[in-house]
Parts: structure tokens; C-alpha cells; sequence
């Protein structure tokens, strides 16, 4: 690794990455916000999994009763590394050259200087962006079904399997009364109450937070029921899709104690080795979570060390390292960023996973076809 061709230095480097502020306008960074972890392999043990002990009542001066510690619902798994990397090649480092000539004849001509800047730094953006969008992927799959797993058309020619397995209890991933695209006869609403009143029943942490993509939300609007609980005394005739909103949903749902609804919208755009783009959405559309806060877990990263002994620059950013160096056969000048990180839940025990389109199981968030 060579140092750059491109005028760059560390401190430039380092400012651009502390400027930017990973997650922004993403969903992950509120629901599998960024958390430290000096380990490659990952336990995730959680206290508060286990039904809670009350404390006993004691006179003064009397010791405390010990109680016996549980053991409770592990998983384990290890951070992968995800990594993204830019080049330029032969012609637009001549480019580059030759603006630079221009550039400095006539120094008022700031088109060009603004033009140079970004040939400098826009890999360094594309990178910034590209780590962010790869964790919006893998953390919303993880979110809506319960596990770390392979998909052919994000990761390619990997084969499909499960990574890692949360352990969140199998009874915890449920089907609905009624499918919610059916407007006449489902009872979405009720479907969040059943949802609550499950974990609330087996005395853990009872969900406040229902989680779902924009397209089931809308769903959940058409529905008849919705209108009748919320307007019971209206001629529901005279109930217009307007007075349907999220404010006026989770009044009511605040009013009768159940999770306010949070309604996510995310896309991410995957390029093929072929260089083809599909744009995908990293949720299951059909699948909508509960849960005791509006946050799902953490994305756990372990810095990826600087290495000694290259003229490269290396700076790290918040969660991953950047390198920016050139080579000279063939001649490049390369960006690449790299990251140990992965996302993982927490609450497992106090989340249901809903399949909106099934009504006899989860189906693994697959909708039946008929039903």
C-alpha cells in the first residue's frame, strides 16, 4: 500500500469521518443503536429475561435473604466483517492532474477547485454510506425475524442458512385472528393487544413498542375495526382515511395501555458482482414486532486495528476503519472501509413476532396463499 496520489493527509481524513454521523436517516441506528465489544465471540447474556423475584420483607439489622442466581437464555455467535472498497483508475488520476494545473492557473475558478474536492473525498462518502447501508440490512433482517441469516438475492451466491439463532422462544413468533390486508374482517389492533397480553401473562417485560413497515401500516388503516375503535360513536360511514393517523392511533392505544406504534420505511440498494443494482427492502413487509422498548438490541463492532509498516492513510471512524492508498501497476488509487460488527437482540423473551399474513402460524414471515 502506497501513500495516495490524490493531495490528501490524515487530518483531512479524520475530520470527514468525525463529521459524519453514522445511522443518520437510518433505521438501525434506533433500533440496533452502535455498543462496544472488546471480543470477537459474542454471549449475550440478559438478566432481565427471567420472571422477577420480589424482595422479602426484614426486620432491621437482619441479613438479606440470598437468593439463588438464574441462569438464563444465551446466545452466541461471532462478529463478521463487512468491507467496501472504491478505486480510480489510470485515465481519472490523469484527471485529476491535469484540474490540478488548471486549478492553480487560475485560482478564482472555484467550479474546478469544488470539482477536485470531490474527486478527492467522494469515495470517502461512498464508503461512509455503504458500511451504513450494509448494517441497514443486516439489522432489520435481524429484526424482523429473530435471526442472523443469509438471503440469495442481498448476499449473492452465498448459500441460505442461519448464522445465528437469538433464541427467542418459538412461541413467541405467532400468526394473526384475520390477515391484515383484509380490511373487512381483520382486527389488527386486538392482534397487538393478544400480542402484549401473551408476554404480559408470563410476567416479563410487557411490550409498549409495536414496530412495522409503511405498506403494513397502511394496511392496518383500511381496516373497519380500526375506525370502529377509534370513532365508536360516529356513523362510520362519515370516518374519512384522514382522521385515520398515527397520532390518532396511538392515543387510543396509549389510552388503553397497549404499545404505541412506530412505523419504519427503509430501502437499500444492493449491487451484484455484475455490477447490476436491485433495490430491496431490509424488513419483511409481513411481519411486525413487539417490544418493551423502541429499540430491538445493539449493533455490537470491535475496532479493526491500524496497521504499521504502510505509507497508506489509515483513520478510524466511529465503527469501522477507513484506508485510502494507491498502487502502480495497474495504477489505482483505492478507499476502502472495513468493520467487525454485528447486530443482535435483546429482550428476547419479551418480543413477539407477528406474521400479518397467516393465520394458523409465523410461516416464517411468509404469507399464505390462501386463506
Amino acid at each position: 500500500m502506497n501513500k495516495p496520489l490524490f493531495d490528501l493527509d490524515k487530518p483531512g481524513v479524520d475530520a470527514t469521518l468525525n463529521s459524519y454521523k453514522p445511522g443518520n436517516g437510518l433505521v438501525w441506528a434506533q433500533l440496533f443503536p452502535l455498543k462496544y465489544t472488546p471480543k470477537f465471540d459474542l454471549k449475550g447474556i440478559e438478566g432481565n429475561e427471567g420472571i422477577p423475584v420480589t424482595a422479602d420483607r426484614v426486620a432491621f439489622n437482619a441479613k438479606a435473604p440470598l437468593k439463588t442466581r438464574k441462569t438464563v437464555g444465551s446466545w452466541s455467535g461471532r462478529l463478521g466483517k463487512i468491507a467496501v472498497s472504491r478505486d480510480q483508475d489510470e485515465l481519472q488520476i490523469n484527471e485529476y492532474r491535469d484540474l490540478q494545473v488548471v486549478a492553480a492557473a487560475n485560482t478564482e475558478d472555484s467550479a474546478t477547485a469544488r470539482y477536485l474536492v470531490d474527486m478527492v473525498y467522494d469515495d470517502i462518502d461512498f464508503c461512509n454510506k455503504a458500511m451504513d447501508y450494509r448494517i441497514e440490512l443486516d439489522a432489520l433482517r435481524v429484526g424482523c425475524s429473530g435471526k442472523q441469516t443469509h438471503d440469495s438475492t442481498i448476499d449473492g451466491d452465498q448459500v441460505t442458512e442461519d448464522l445465528i439463532n437469538f433464541n427467542v422462544p418459538e412461541k413467541n413468533f405467532q400468526a394473526v385472528a384475520a390477515r391484515w390486508s383484509s380490511a373487512s374482517t381483520a382486527d389488527g389492533l386486538k392482534d397487538i393487544h393478544d400480542a402484549q397480553d401473551f408476554i404480559a401473562k408470563q410476567g416479563l417485560r410487557k411490550p409498549m413498542y409495536v414496530i412495522m413497515e409503511k405498506s403494513k401500516w397502511e394496511d392496518l388503516c383500511k381496516q373497519a375495526s380500526v375506525a370502529a375503535r377509534l370513532f365508536p360513536r360516529y356513523d362510520q360511514s362519515l370516518v374519512t382515511a384522514d382522521m385515520i393517523n398515527l397520532e390518532t392511533v396511538n392515543k387510543y392505544m396509549s389510552q388503553k395501555g397497549w404499545p404505541s406504534i412506530l412505523v419504519i420505511d427503509s430501502y437499500a440498494t444492493v449491487q451484484a458482482k455484475d455490477g447490476t443494482e436491485t433495490t430491496v427492502k431490509p424488513w419483511n413487509e409481513n411481519v411486525v414486532v413487539l417490544s418493551p422498548e423502541p429499540q430491538l438490541g445493539y449493533t455490537y463492532y470491535k475496532p479493526v486495528p491500524i496497521i504499521d509498516g504502510t505509507a497508506a492513510i489509515q483513520s478510524q471512524g466511529k465503527y469501522y476503519k477507513l484506508t485510502r492508498y494507491s498502487q502502480v501497476n495497474p495504477m489505482l488509487e483505492v478507499t476502502m472501509a472495513e468493520a467487525y460488527v454485528q447486530p443482535a437482540l435483546k429482550n428476547r423473551r419479551s418480543l413477539v413476532f407477528l406474521n400479518t399474513e397467516h393465520t394458523t402460524s409465523f410461516n416464517n414471515g411468509v404469507a399464505a396463499t390462501s386463506e
